[in-house]
């Protein structure tokens, strides 16, 4: 092959590639343009949904009108109930400052009411329900101060809003001994029976824990001037439902769980075993008033 004609397929190839080359450059810089303004375009609206969510926020959790709210609530616990006051003050969009005080009743799993169904003394007077083998009534007051986080700003066709509320605080436990009427009987010189308001104790445990022996369940103020005070800390989470815009009115669905730790245990039933702790799940329903 002579150079010239050697030089001539040199140049022709060299030719095609750069015009291959360049064909190549303007097909893929199309493309890579076109997914770098789709890739900024999809940025863009991200930025805007997330600006918007934010606007939603801001309408919802940072109204001016409403900048205090208290209310009244009532709850149902795993062990018992619940009553008390919260106190919320807005601190910013979606974010709020709260104070719980709550007043609660704790019911041991055992307890069952139950009424003496034989009458061999009817001159004793009326037989009236009572918890056997319970020793001690427990009531629990925790003072409680926290935040509450708004979630979700608006569902349900903007109709409900979702929070999230966590306190902690001290708390105290307050065991009021619990009264039965027990029936004793002398039988000299002759066979008489009187009754006897007692509480229990190891002297008289097995009356106590006799059900023949028990002729009713005391007054409920009997007691009020033993009460054994336990302190003790408490953490709380919950979520607080609010099924319309922030109104004048309160109007609030609490769903959530209690756990609180004693200095001492919680002795409610006899013969079985007491824990210093308390634990709960519960729902519970506030109404009350805001303003600003």
């Amino acid at each position: 092959m002579s150079m010239s004609r050697f030089g001539f397929i040199l140049i022709a190839v060299f030719l095609c590639v750069t015009k291959c080359s360049l064909h190549a450059q303007t097909i893929f810089g199309d493309w890579s343009k076109d997914k770098l303004e789709n890739f900024k375009e999809r940025q863009r609206r991200k930025t805007n949904k997330l600006k918007q969510w934010k606007q939603h926020i801001q309408e919802w959790g940072l109204d001016p009108d409403f900048n205090h709210a208290l209310s009244l609530a009532g709850r149902l616990n795993t062990n018992g109930w619940s009553g008390g006051l919260s106190y919320v003050m807005q601190k910013s969009a979606g974010k709020k400052v709260l104070w719980q005080l709550w007043f609660s009743e704790i019911k041991h799993e055992k307890e069952a009411r139950q009424q003496q169904i034989r009458d061999l003394y009817p001159g004793l007077g009326r037989r009236t329900a009572y918890i056997f083998g319970k020793i001690n009534t427990a009531y629990t007051i925790q003072l409680g101060y926290g935040r509450e986080q708004m979630l979700l700003p608006a569902l349900l066709d903007g109709n409900l809003s979702v929070s999230l509320r966590y306190t902690a605080g001290p708390g105290l436990a307050l065991l009021k001994p619990y009264y039965l009427d027990l029936i004793y009987v002398d039988y000299t010189p002759d066979p008489a029976a009187h009754i006897q308001t007692e509480r229990y104790a190891a002297a008289n445990a097995e009356h106590f824990l006799q059900p023949g022996f028990i002729q009713s369940g005391s007054k409920w103020s009997k007691g009020l001037g033993e009460i054994k005070y336990i302190p003790g800390l408490f953490a709380e989470l919950a979520f607080a439902i609010e099924p319309e815009k922030p109104k004048a009115f309160v109007k609030t669905i609490l769903i959530g769980g209690n756990a609180a730790f004693y200095t001492s245990k919680i002795e409610i039933m006899a013969e079985r075993k007491a824990y210093p702790y308390q634990a709960s799940f519960f729902v519970g329903l506030a109404l009350g008033k805001r303003w600003r």
